[in-house]
C-alpha cells in the first residue's frame, strides 16, 4: 500500500513535468501503466481525485522548515569558517530576509566556497574578517 501512494506521489509530479515538455511524454507515463498494476491503479485514483497532471505544492510549513534549515546551515557552515556566533547569526538571516544586501552577496560567496570547498588561498578568511570589523551584516546596515 505503501508502495501506492509513493507511485502516486511520484505521478502527480511526472505528470506536472510531462505537461510541461509536451505532448511527445504523454503517452510515455499511460505505457508504462500498462506494465504496472500499482502505477496504473495510482493512475486512475489521480485522475480521480483531481490530481492527476498537478506540481505539488508544499504548505507553509513546509516551505518555512526548509529556511530555517537553510539558515541554520548556512550559520553553522559561517562559524566553520571563523566567523564570531553573532554575525554569523545576523549574517544567516540576512541572506535569507534581505537578498539585495551586500551582506547577504558575501555569505552567497563564502558558502558558495565551503559548499565547493574552494580554496580561495586566504580571500574567504579575509572577507570573513571585513565582514566581522565592518558592521556590514548588522541590521542596520541591511538595504
Amino acid at each position: 500500500m505503501e508502495e501506492f501512494y509513493m507511485k502516486k506521489h511520484l505521478l502527480t509530479a511526472a505528470a506536472a513535468v510531462l505537461g510541461l515538455a509536451g505532448t511527445a511524454w504523454a503517452g510515455a507515463l499511460e505505457e508504462a501503466a500498462k506494465h504496472d498494476p500499482a502505477l496504473a491503479a495510482a493512475i486512475k485514483e489521480a485522475k480521480e481525485d483531481g490530481s492527476y497532471g498537478h506540481a505539488y505544492q508544499a504548505s507553509k510549513d513546509d516551505v518555512e522548515a526548509a529556511a530555517a534549515r537553510l539558515q541554520a546551515e548556512g550559520e553553522i557552515h559561517l562559524r566553520k569558517m571563523g566567523m564570531s556566533p553573532d554575525t554569523a547569526r545576523k549574517a544567516s538571516w540576512a541572506a535569507q530576509n534581505k537578498p539585495g544586501s551586500a551582506c547577504t552577496r558575501y555569505v552567497h560567496q563564502l558558502l558558495a566556497d565551503y559548499d565547493s570547498g574552494a580554496d580561495r588561498g586566504g580571500y574567504d578568511e579575509d572577507l570573513v574578517v571585513s565582514i566581522e570589523h565592518s558592521g556590514t551584516c548588522e541590521r542596520k546596515n541591511l538595504d
